[in-house]
Parts: structure tokens; C-alpha cells; sequence
């Protein structure tokens, strides 16, 4: 098989992951509108019914944040491959805990066990991904992670629908089980896919480092791919040789140091764009929004269902034209905007008509749901990890993105639990809360977000301040793949002198 091919398939197998995140997160919105579930989980007489339901959405997301938590322990110590193996066999545990769930208890703690492993796939599997992929493809890359959790979310909302026709409590069981076949499948394919080449490097496995170099970038020049060698081995040396702490877990303490307390900030804001936007409250409580406008029963899980195929065309749109193509910084503060201007109107329409007698008004505002769901995966949907994987040094990406995901979870929680609330309340001027939130981020992103697109992992720390390698060419002349090991005499550069 041809290298390009291998890498290929290898990056589309670990994407796979993204079809579990997609299906666990989308599977939700649609079991809480089955009417055997409500009636089993919540039968007559039950006074808290509206807290233990936001229980069992919030306590997913609680598990995301335990997840993201212990993502960077787990990532260093046993290595892309092995955690995603991990995290994968335990959604299989949590999946199976919530089919065969005979109470809200059980069903609370099979969603937690499921969300603590999301929570590590959802951030492990872009910097897996990332660790994998040249400079120039990396946002394309990352993007088929996001095109599969778009064509889970898409999955999940069919799934929702077609087991409505399913009688008795088969209709939600045989709803959630179908999270299992995935996580099965890419299970099973963790045996075969490749260790990240840089992890390899980082822990003196270089062998094994120049075995998976040559089989995934093979078909690049020896120049090209001897210099990709060396500056991953330069720069994680110098980046070893510069740190005052390696302990085990030390450098989740790092992030918050003035060295990298920037990096971690911007991180942090980037990924809570995927929150802030309205996405997970349109996604978790459509039903809401349908029934505000008119659409109840199966006529509301049938949208639900066209609802996740504008996701997935959506990614389609940011892999063709967005991409590798925009740089990382036009695209987050574009998105925004365009995504505040959708929102606005979404808000207009559900004032206008949102109680449901105007057929019209009611099916556009539909459409004004549909647009924005394919927008968000336009700009935002893989673009966030991208930026997230790609923007902290070897040691600290782990722990990094656990730790953005991490923050973006813990606001998943407190918005998962208030926006029931808040939509019987104030009704349609909570949009005015996502619109605020676009229009601050958009204005960060614009001034403070740095330019990462088409520059290789090892010199993006030069972006952010820091000291970089640059291979000296005379070197690189008498370095070959396969030696053991090439003497030091790389030079050291400021980020003034890599981008010139």
C-alpha cells in the first residue's frame, strides 16, 4: 500500500471516534423526546421529573469533563493508540448500561461512564490526528474527525426517529444500543493503526519513530522527509532539555505558568465557541424548539433527523473549500458573525411566530434552525480542535486540549441545566445570549487568535513566543533516516527568524 493511501486510512479509522462522540451526544435529544422513555423513567407521580431529566443530559457532560480531565495523564503515559483503545471499550461499558437501565440511577451513572469516555476521545483523537497529518493537509485532516462526528449526529437523529415506530420500551432501548456498533468496530481497528510518530520520539523509541515516519510519509523526497525527522527529534530534545520539571503529570501545571498561560487562554476561548454559540442547546433541546413552533410527535423527530444531514453537509463545505484554504483566524471571527446574523433571525421568526398558528412562519423557522446547524459545521465544527491540537508543544498538547475540552464540558453542564428553564421563561430572547456570546468571541478571535495554518506542529510554539528549532541544512546533508540518532547542531530561532 502506498504511504499517502495508509495515512488515509488510518486517519479515517481513527475518525471513527468522532461517529461515537457524534452518536452519544446526538442519541440524547432524541431518547428524551420518546414517550416510553419519559413515562418509563418518570412515571406518574414523580414530582422532580424536570431535574432528573436535566440529571441524565448534564451527567454526560460531567463525565466530558472527568474525561478531559484525565486525557493528558493518559495520552502521556500510554500514548495515543492505548488511550483511544481505552476510551473506546468503556463507551461500549456505558452504552450497555444505559440500554439495560431499569431507573434514572442506572441510567445517570451509564451516561457518566460513557461521557468520561467521549470526553477523552473527544479531545484525544484531534491531536492523534494532528500528530499524524503534514502541515499543509492538518486542518483537512482533523476535519474528517469532524465529518464523522457530523455524520454521528446525523445517525443519531435517524436513530431517534426510526425507533419511534418501535413499541413499548424497545423504542428507546434498542435507541441507545445502536452506540455500541461503532465503538465496536473501532476498537477492533486500534490494533492495527499506527503509534503517533511524535509520542514514539518524545519517550526514545526511535526506531520504531522512523519505522512509522517512513510508512505514512514515504512517498515525500528523502530530503523532505529527513528534515521532518530531524525537527521532530530537534525540537522535542530542546523542548525536554528547557523544562525545569518532568515529573509524571507535571506539566499540566505548566499551562498556567507565564509561559504558557496565553496559549492555554486562547485554547479555552476557542473551544467554548462550540457551547457559547447555542449549538449544544439547539442540539440537545430541538424538540423544544419544534414544539414552540408548532411540531410535536413524530413530526418533530422526523426534523430532527433532516436537522443532522445539514451538519454533515455543512463539514462537506468546510473540507472542500474551507479548510487548509482559509487561515484559522478569518475563519473563527467570520463564523461568528455569520452565525450572530442567523441566530438574529432565528429570533425574529420564533417572536413572530412562535406559537404555531402561521404555517409558514413555523417552516421558516425551520429553515432558520437548518442554516445554522449547517454553518456552525461550515466554520466551527472540526476548526475548533484543529486550532486546539495543533497550538501547544509536544509535551503540553495533551494536556492542553484536556484541558480546553474540559472547560468547554463544565459549560455544557451549567447550560444544559438552565436552558430548559430559560426557554419556558424568557422563550425566544435567549438567542440574545448566544448573539452577545458570537460578537465577544468573534472580536477575541480577531485580536488575539494566532495564525496556524499550513506551519508545521513543531515551529507553531515560534507563534506563541517561543524559542524553536530550526535543521541546519549542512546537517541535514549528513543526517540519514535511518541512523540511530543526529548529533545536535540544529540552530535555535526566534519567531522573528522561522517566518521571515
Amino acid at each position: 500500500m502506498k504511504p499517502r493511501a495508509r495515512l488515509l486510512l488510518c486517519v479515517c479509522a481513527i475518525a471513527l471516534g468522532g461517529a461515537i462522540v457524534g452518536i452519544d451526544t446526538g442519541l440524547i435529544a432524541t431518547t428524551i423526546n420518546q414517550d416510553s422513555f419519559n413515562s418509563y423513567m418518570f412515571p406518574p407521580g414523580t414530582t422532580n421529573a424536570s431535574s432528573l431529566l436535566g440529571a441524565i443530559v448534564s451527567l454526560g457532560n460531567a463525565g466530558n469533563v472527568i474525561g478531559s480531565l484525565i486525557l493528558g495523564f493518559s495520552l502521556e503515559k500510554l500514548g495515543r493508540k492505548r488511550t483511544v483503545a481505552v476510551a473506546t471499550f468503556f463507551t461500549i461499558i456505558g452504552a450497555v448500561m444505559q440500554t439495560a437501565a431499569n431507573g434514572v440511577a442506572l441510567m445517570i451513572v451509564g451516561r457518566l461512564v460513557a461521557g468520561i469516555a467521549v470526553g477523552m476521545l473527544n479531545g484525544g483523537l484531534p491531536v492523534y490526528i494532528s500528530e499524524l497529518a503534514v502541515a499543509s493537509e492538518r486542518g483537512r485532516l482533523v476535519g474528517i474527525f469532524g465529518m464523522m462526528i457530523a455524520i454521528g449526529f446525523c445517525i443519531a437523529n435517524w436513530i431517534g426517529y426510526g425507533c419511534s415506530y418501535a413499541t413499548g420500551n424497545t423504542a428507546w432501548r434498542l435507541e441507545l444500543a445502536m452506540q455500541i456498533p461503532v465503538a465496536v468496530v473501532l476498537l477492533v481497528l486500534t490494533f492495527w493503526i499506527p503509534e503517533s510518530p511524535r509520542w514514539l520520539a518524545e519517550k526514545e523509541r526511535f526506531e520504531e519513530f522512523q519505522t512509522t515516519l517512513r510508512r505514512l510519509y514515504g512517498d515525500q523526497d528523502e530530503g523532505a522527509l529527513a528534515r521532518t525527522a530531524v525537527e521532530i527529534r530537534e525540537q522535542i530534545a530542546f523542548e525536554q532539555s528547557t523544562r525545569t520539571n518532568t515529573g509524571f503529570g507535571h506539566a499540566l501545571l505548566e499551562l498556567f505558568n507565564k509561559k504558557n498561560i496565553y496559549r492555554t487562554a486562547i485554547a479555552t476561548a476557542v473551544l467554548q465557541v462550540g457551547v457559547l454559540s447555542g449549538s449544544l442547546a439547539i442540539q440537545n433541546y430541538q424538540s423544544l424548539l419544534y414544539s414552540a413552533l408548532g411540531y410535536t410527535g413524530k413530526r418533530s423527530l422526523l426534523i430532527s433527523g433532516l436537522y443532522g444531514l445539514m451538519g454533515v453537509a455543512g463539514q462537506i463545505i468546510n473540507l472542500l473549500g474551507v479548510s487548509d484554504r482559509w487561515s484559522r483566524v478569518r475563519t473563527m471571527w467570520i463564523g461568528c458573525a455569520v452565525l450572530a446574523c442567523m441566530l438574529a433571525i432565528l429570533t425574529a421568526l420564533s417572536a413572530e411566530y412562535g406559537d404555531g398558528q402561521n404555517a409558514n412562519g413555523a417552516r421558516a423557522g425551520v429553515a432558520a434552525i437548518f442554516l445554522y446547524s449547517a454553518i456552525y459545521a461550515v466554520f466551527f465544527n472540526s476548526t475548533l480542535f484543529t486550532i486546539a491540537a495543533e497550538m501547544f508543544p509536544l509535551h503540553l498538547r495533551g494536556y492542553g486540549v484536556g484541558f480546553s475540552v474540559m472547560c468547554q464540558g463544565i459549560s455544557s453542564i451549567w447550560l444544559s441545566q438552565i436552558t430548559p428553564y430559560a426557554f419556558d421563561a424568557i422563550n425566544w430572547k435567549y438567542y440574545f445570549v448566544f448573539i452577545g456570546c458570537l460578537i465577544g468571541l468573534g472580536l477575541f478571535y480577531f485580536f488575539f487568535l494566532q495564525e496556524t495554518n499550513q506551519v508545521s506542529l513543531e515551529q507553531i510554539a515560534g507563534r506563541y513566543g517561543d524559542e524553536t528549532i530550526t535543521v541546519d541544512k549542512a546537517h541535514l546533508e549528513q543526517v540519514e533516516l535511518g541512523e540511530a540518532g543526529p548529533e545536535r547542531t540544529a540552530t535555535v530561532n526566534r519567531t522573528e527568524d522561522v517566518f521571515e
